[in-house]
């Protein structure tokens, strides 16, 4: 008895034993899983806010929207962050299928996901290229002679998919600073709406942007 009760003994003995060499071999949680990126190829080297204006057709009148971007530049190459856009002159168009209505107008705003493809960043100028992917809502109104009153007629709305690619020139200005110049393709996908289409609120336009922040 005595035997086996050492015997019993002697294995927990080495089952312990094997049991911390098991746990100094071990990885922490999460070490053992691979990955694409990790903390040594993917490195924030910094950080931007960057105003834009953007001009361009929306249904075949010209157009101004305003927004900007927000993000953090991952090795020096690529921009990760938020963007968002609104119509700030509201394009006429002819409401031919609004009962008592003989013009409206479009009401625009969009915002989502934006990442950028970044060349060459350390030279004087380089070209990017950004694509945004989100949402937005377009806002049919009644065209009244007092526009800036709170009293708008909408005459029905519609949310949209947004993907908008482009290509842009950048000047480094300065260390801080750098200037965006390019343009961009909005596709509008999604909508239901009466008088207009996904193709009517779909187009090219040309970009300017200011862009600050550490590089």
């Amino acid at each position: 008895m005595k035997k086996i009760f050492t015997l019993l003994l002697l294995a927990l003995f080495v089952q312990a034993s094997f049991a911390q060499e098991d746990e100094k071999e071990k990885p922490k949680r999460g070490e053992d899983i691979n990955t694409i990126f990790t903390k040594e190829n993917l490195k924030v080297t910094g950080g931007f806010i960057s105003p834009e204006l953007k001009v361009g057709n929306v249904y075949e009148d010209a157009s101004m929207l305003v927004g900007g971007r927000i993000g953090m530049t991952f090795n020096d190459k690529f921009n990760l962050g938020m963007g968002g856009y609104g119509l700030v002159n509201n394009s006429n168009f002819e409401a031919i299928d609004y009962p008592g209505i003989d013009q409206a107008r479009i009401s625009m705003g969009y915002g989502g996901l934006t990442m950028e493809y970044v060349f060459f960043t350390n030279e004087k100028i380089h070209f990017t290229i950004p694509v945004l992917i989100g949402a937005g809502g377009v806002y049919i109104y009644e065209d009244v002679d007092d526009y800036f009153n709170n009293d708008w007629n909408e005459l029905e709305n519609s949310a949209a998919f947004i993907v908008e690619p482009g290509i842009y020139i950048e000047f480094n200005l300065f260390k801080f600073f750098r200037i965006d110049l390019g343009a961009s393709y909005r596709l509008v996908r999604e909508t239901d709406l009466v008088n207009l289409s996904d193709d009517d609120l779909s187009d090219f336009t040309i970009n300017a942007g200011f862009k600050f922040g550490f590089f």
